[in-house]
């Protein structure tokens, strides 16, 4: 923890190291090679023993990461969004996810042997991951763009916050249809109860939270409560085999619609950001164990595959766009960054899920997010440049 908050005041302050390393290490990657020195593969500092040791902190982080996306969901808020960003939003995901899942499945099966079932739940989680994008590198990039993208800049984050939803809901989907407990076969019926049982979780923790006598609560004691309140959260998803991103997702989007904008509890979750931030970086450094070949092979040719549908899909929709939301020729590929949540997805796979397809995903979706991660910066200045206009 201490880390992590330490790690948070660093990891978006670099703006006194040369400009080519600022936008290589922007978004904080390098907290991953951290937690990869410091663990098992490394110095051992903290050995397998002790991480599992750590299924609190994963617990907490991966509540925090579904529970912060889905208050960004406020019902309000979308209504204000133009038709054609939230067309163009689907549009993309849809069909990278498409893309990904069809590629991957034909990895799992002539690549690296899965059977059936795993190779379609692995399938799943990568195209999830993949398709998603992330808002930090635009966010951090955009005061630096000339003032003519500013619009373009703005949908385009947009698009990164949003495509959030149909990923969480997608791996919701598989945890509840594709249970760890049956090695992952496809169950209809159990996962039409399990989708049941996650949306009325949602609804009563959402009830429990609101009726806990909050406004005789300290801001610390507010704080103290939260935090507990996203254990037990995470901790009953994971008792039942369930996505803790997808339950928090649900009681965040029911929370950020019942709860008043100014209400303390979202001061307190943005201010948090970015220890929490630092900590599933670290944390994932700490379980990441897959080096072979075939999996750098795969992580590469998904990252290449990823760029070239998500320029398509946006390439495609963006004719289409008012001038007010007119976005610079190949704006697909300012939407390169993944961010930490595709690696709270792949954590969430690993630690649930039982067989060799976890680890394979957790390594590709880890490469992935890396060298996306790096790509960004350069890839968002390209595209929004003046030149290209």
């Amino acid at each position: 923890m201490a880390v992590g908050f330490l790690g948070g005041r660093f990891v978006f302050s670099k703006e006194r190291f040369p400009a080519v390393l600022r936008d290589t290490f922007l978004t904080g990657w390098e907290f991953i090679l951290l937690g990869l020195a410091i663990g098992p593969l490394g110095l051992n500092i903290i050995g397998e023993e002790r991480i599992e040791q750590l299924d609190p902190f994963i617990a907490l982080g991966l509540g925090w990461a579904g529970l912060i996306f889905g208050t960004q969901l406020r019902w309000a808020d979308i209504l204000k969004v133009d038709r054609s960003i939230l067309k163009l939003t689907l549009f993309q995901f849809l069909l990278v996810w498409l893309g990904l899942f069809s590629f991957f499945l034909f990895l799992s099966f002539f690549l690296f042997n899965l059977p059936l079932a795993e190779s379609i739940a692995s399938a799943c989680i990568v195209a999830a991951a993949g398709a998603i994008s992330s808002p930090t590198a635009l966010s951090l990039i955009a005061p630096a763009l000339p003032r003519s993208r500013a619009g373009a800049a703005r949908s385009l984050r947009i698009v990164a916050t949003l495509d959030v939803a149909p990923a969480l809901v997608t791996i919701g989907l598989v945890f509840c249809f594709f249970p760890a407990e049956s090695g992952g076969m496809y169950m209809p019926k159990q996962g039409a109860w399990l989708l049941l049982y996650s949306i009325l979780m949602a609804i009563a923790l959402s009830i429990l939270f609101l009726n806990f006598g909050r406004d005789r609560l300290s801001n610390e004691e507010d704080l103290s409560v939260f935090i507990g309140f996203i254990v037990f959260m995470a901790g009953i998803a994971f008792y039942l085999n369930l996505s803790p991103l997808f339950l928090s997702l649900l009681t965040g989007i029911i929370l950020a619609n019942i709860l008043k904008t100014d209400d303390r509890i979202f001061k307190m979750m943005y201010a948090t950001e970015k220890p929490f931030y630092v900590i599933m970086l670290i944390v994932t450094g700490l379980w990441w164990s897959s080096f072979n070949l075939k999996i750098w092979f795969a992580a590469g040719a998904i990252v290449m595959l990823r760029l070239l549908i998500k320029m398509a899909a946006v390439g495609i929709v963006s004719r289409r766009l008012s001038k007010e939301n007119a976005l610079p020729e190949k704006a697909g590929l300012a939407l390169c960054a993944q961010g930490v949540l595709a690696l709270a997805i792949g954590l969430n796979f690993l630690l649930v899920y039982p067989g060799d397809g976890p680890k394979l995903v957790f390594g590709v979706i880890v490469i992935m997010m890396i060298v996306n991660e790096i790509a960004a910066p350069f890839l968002i200045r390209r595209v929004m440049s003046e030149d290209d206009s």
